[in-house]
């Protein structure tokens, strides 16, 4: 999760609640699409993390095992 994402997910919301309050479709959708674009590339970058903690896991000795 970055700060990047988190900051798009909130511009993303205030413009789509800006497009509903000024009755612009326009603004309401590109809002929304902002911040589900946010939100799938903070998904992604914690996978991403996980993905790589799981790799130092695997690779590091446990304690006790003979190497």
């Amino acid at each position: 999760m970055t700060m990047k994402d988190k900051v798009q997910q909130a511009v993303g919301g205030a413009r789509s609640k800006l497009g509903q309050a000024t009755g612009n479709r326009r603004l309401e959708s590109s809002g929304r699409m902002q911040r589900r674009r946010a939100q799938v590339a903070e998904v992604a970058h914690d996978l991403r993390d996980r993905f790589r903690e799981a790799q130092v896991r695997r690779r590091s000795p446990r304690p006790g095992d003979p190497s």
